[in-house]
């Protein structure tokens, strides 16, 4: 029985158009055959939005908990942009030439890796550091739109908000709580939309200008998620202040660049440029039309209470104008390879607190509701509140518990690496990426290598970038594997090294055959643990040690390097 609603849970999760026509059609059947079961809204519906809010805030804050004491990662990115910011704090360049030696960089703005790096800075280089940005960034996503929402005292109102908000992150499975740009996105949001509805015009406008400027930083489309609230700013403050609020966030998006000495303007345009030849594609075009569906479901749900034509619509038309134009866009740039759903969520704060804006402006006269349109409207309305809830908690259910098996494939992953590290102190020790599924999910645990001072020649979803822009590796990366930059290299067990295809069409190889030849002419297999082959440079006999460059020497090798 359980296993059946399960299933049905998952295909109604899966199908939400099918299940918001179904799921209204049927309470609003209900509701013409037992008029008593849908009665109007009573201080318990009160209690209920407000208890329901209170729980899945209170999960919402024990999954990112749980997820902050995991030692390793649930994303592919998470490594990158953990090791990156690590790296920046350390001196170094966070976006190195496109044909230098080390390839480590991506297209994502310099406030993606100062934030990160800083909260590394402060409590120290370990794996819940490096994940406590992106969970405090939810947290305060949650407080801030309550905060916005509140007008008095009892009032359900902001709970259905952040309720609301809450299911429609979880719908889109763990991204909320991953080390990326897009939940620092989704803070700078709904930091927007608390600065637009609390502050007064001084401080109002500095904020946006500053949190404007930060999500610019974070992704360079970052803006997009601004409109609706710059078109509130608009409205409440005048237009003199989008020219303040505008100039402003200039200055802030061009602060790292001149004041920060390792970050390069040019070089960031170029890997910007580098991701402009990756395309569009269809891939993803279901998921991002489902998520779409799911983050139109608020407003949905709004109209279906009150009508299209009704007085409670009066003078939003400009509010929804710009929810459209900034959501359009979006849904264009989540069709590019590797982007999905994930583009959509810094979406979710507007979309849940819009209705709720147009419902607490509108007066008491034009929210009532004629008698003949009860019952469908009521049914439609619980049909998308059904529909969310359920997409929301049965995709958080599975990918929570798809993180939670992975963990337990190998637990003891991390103690592995830094055994590693204890065994063979005074040597670089580098990850090579080798095979697909587990065996490139053991590679996650890189960043402890690059909090241990360990250099980084490549990252694999930077070689992913490039070879999507048809970017051959530059010879000069090959040519570091013979100067033994790194000394010892962690291969997932009896994998190849070097061996791994694009995740992006056609999945091709992303290293050539030259590349591994290149490797195992230069490195044997000399060690190995549970889930790692260590394979060594090896060093001519007398040869002196190489002139090493300044990256490759933060262990400070100088002694032999192990032969086979």
């Amino acid at each position: 029985m359980i296993r059946t609603i399960l299933d049905l849970g998952i295909l109604l999760s899966r199908q939400v158009l099918v299940a918001f026509f179904l799921l209204g059609g049927l309470v609003a059947l209900l509701g013409w055959l037992r008029p008593a079961l849908l009665p109007g809204w009573s201080s318990r519906h009160r209690l209920l939005v407000t208890v329901g809010g209170c729980l899945l805030a209170a999960v919402f804050l024990g999954i990112g908990v749980w997820y902050l004491t995991l030692e390793g990662f649930a994303g592919e990115v998470e490594p990158l942009v953990t090791s990156n910011s690590w790296l920046l704090e350390q001196g170094q360049e966070l976006y190195h030439p496109i044909d230098g030696a080390q390839q480590y960089s991506v297209l994502y703005g310099p406030s993606v890796f100062l934030t990160n790096g800083l909260f590394l800075k402060v409590l120290g280089p370990t794996l819940t550091s490096a994940k406590a940005a992106s969970f405090l960034a939810g947290v305060a996503s949650i407080l801030l739109l309550f905060a916005a929402a509140s007008r008095r005292r009892n009032d359900p109102m902001p709970w259905a908000v952040t309720g609301c908000a809450i299911l429609l992150f979880w719908s889109h499975g763990f991204g909320i709580y991953l080390v990326r740009p897009d939940s620092l996105l989704v803070f700078a949001a709904a930091f927007g939309i608390f600065i637009v509805s609390r502050a007064g015009p001084r401080f109002g406008v500095a904020g946006l200008a500053a949190v404007l400027g930060f999500a610019v930083n974070l992704k360079v489309h970052g803006g997009l998620y601004f409109l609706p609230i710059l078109y509130l700013a608009y409205r409440r403050w005048g237009p003199r202040s989008l020219f303040w609020i505008l100039t402003g966030s200039m200055f802030v998006v061009a602060a790292p660049f001149l004041l920060h000495p390792r970050i390069s303007f040019l070089n960031y345009l170029v890997w910007l440029q580098n991701a402009t030849l990756h395309g569009l594609t269809v891939q993803d075009l279901g998921l991002n039309l489902r998520f779409t569906f799911l983050l139109l479901l608020p407003l949905l749900g709004l109209a279906a209470r009150t009508g299209f034509r009704r007085g409670i619509w009066r003078g939003q038309g400009g509010l929804l104008l710009s929810v459209f134009l900034s959501l359009g866009p979006v849904l264009v740039l989540a069709a590019k390879p590797g982007a999905g759903p994930v583009h959509l969520l810094p979406l979710v704060p507007i979309m849940a607190f819009v209705p709720a804006l147009v419902w607490i402006s509108a007066r008491p006269a034009d929210r009532a509701l004629p008698s003949s349109r009860r019952v469908p409207a009521r049914g439609l309305m619980a049909g998308a509140a059904l529909t969310i809830a359920i997409a929301g908690l049965v995709s958080e259910y599975r990918a929570t518990m798809l993180v939670a098996w992975q963990q337990d494939q190998a637990p003891d992953l991390a103690a592995e690496v830094r055994g590693i590290m204890a065994k063979y102190p005074e040597m670089n020790i580098g990850m090579a990426c080798g095979g697909e599924n587990a065996s490139f999910r053991w590679t996650w645990i890189r960043p402890l290598l690059v909090f241990a001072d360990h250099p980084v020649l490549i990252d694999p979803i930077s070689v992913m970038d490039c070879c999507l822009a048809g970017r051959p590796l530059p010879p000069a990366t090959q040519e570091a594997l013979g100067q033994g930059v790194v000394d010892v290299w962690l291969v997932p067990r009896e994998q190849t090294p070097f061996e791994k295809v694009n995740w992006y069409p056609p999945h091709e190889p992303i290293f050539t055959p030259e590349f591994r030849q290149e490797f195992l002419a230069h490195h044997d297999k000399a060690d190995r643990t549970e889930h790692f082959d260590l394979w060594f440079w090896k060093k001519d006999e007398g040869e002196l040690l190489p002139d090493r460059p300044d990256w490759a020497n933060a262990a400070s090798v100088q002694s032999e390097v192990l032969a086979p």
